[in-house]
């Protein structure tokens, strides 16, 4: 526990390592099957303040629906997000990429606006494939980073040491799912930390079990596909003194026009990382 209160420290109180409101999200949007497998549009995106002029900044208000800030001559400083886009089909354990639409920098004060021809594009690629089912989200619990949220439990197998994320929704809190690092994530823990994150598996038994801990929980999302259920859960961590969203008390029904319509993952706290991983039933 020692080792785990120093790295959330570490990362909580290491503000000179970003720039001011900098944070990263990996998100995975899956969009429906393909021959059984699975069509996943993933946003690899980095958050931060576009101020050319490098004015002094003030923080103030918390996160609501974006991070706001102002300048002390009370002109605004705009919150950008900048990386890729990309279309996957998950075959096996494979994710083999179908369309990269290339890197985008993008406003946080128009992200889904911004986000919603990328999405639209996407699926009708994706509708393109032979056989393809449309997904349909059904379910969505709204944690927001909070530790005491009934919509999802987080479970330490410490004889095995397996890490698992379980739904509470009723009919699959028998599903746990085994959570699944990106890649990008464990690199970023690396280079703060200069641990091999990255060799996960080689690290000492401790410090997997501190790095597991330290992550909240998010979002968990059901989705069907024909007679298929998809399972998106959200971890993430950072300093919550700006962030302001609160824990939902119920399960939120989800009423969309098409798949395409369904556009979030700029919600991360501050100075924060947040990133997806998904569960086939």
């Amino acid at each position: 526990m020692k080792l785990a209160f120093c790295l959330l420290f570490f990362w909580i109180s290491s503000s000179s390592l970003y720039a001011c409101s900098a944070a990263y999200q990996y998100s995975l949007f899956p969009l429906g099957m393909s021959m059984g497998q699975l069509v996943v549009l993933e946003l690899d995106l980095e958050r931060y303040v576009q101020n050319p002029e490098n004015k002094m900044m003030q923080f103030g208000g918390g996160i609501r629906n974006r991070f706001e800030v102002e300048t002390n001559e009370n002109q605004a400083i705009e919150v950008r997000w900048k990386g890729t886009i990309k279309l996957y089909q998950l075959v096996g354990q494979k994710m083999t990429l179908l369309e990269d639409y290339g890197n985008t920098d993008l406003s946080d004060k128009l992200y889904q606006e911004a986000l919603q021809p990328f999405f639209l594009e996407a699926l009708e690629r994706a509708q393109q494939l032979p056989l393809f089912e449309e997904a349909v989200l059904e379910n969505q619990g709204i944690c927001h980073y909070d530790r005491s949220c009934t919509f999802m439990t987080k479970v330490l197998d410490k004889d095995n040491l397996k890490f698992y994320c379980i739904s509470q929704e009723e009919g699959y809190q028998q599903d746990s799912a085994l959570v699944n690092y990106p890649y990008k994530i464990l690199l970023k823990s690396e280079t703060q930390l200069k641990t091999k994150f990255t060799q996960m598996d080689s690290l000492d038994n401790q410090l997997q079990i501190d790095f597991f801990m330290i992550w909240s929980p998010q979002t968990v999302r059901r989705y069907r596909i024909g007679n298929q259920m998809v399972q998106v859960f959200t971890l993430g961590k950072g300093t919550k003194s700006k962030y302001t969203l609160k824990k939902c008390d119920t399960w939120e029904k989800i009423m969309l026009e098409n798949i395409a319509h369904f556009i979030q993952g700029n919600d991360v706290i501050y100075h924060g990382q947040r990133f997806d991983f998904l569960q086939v039933l």
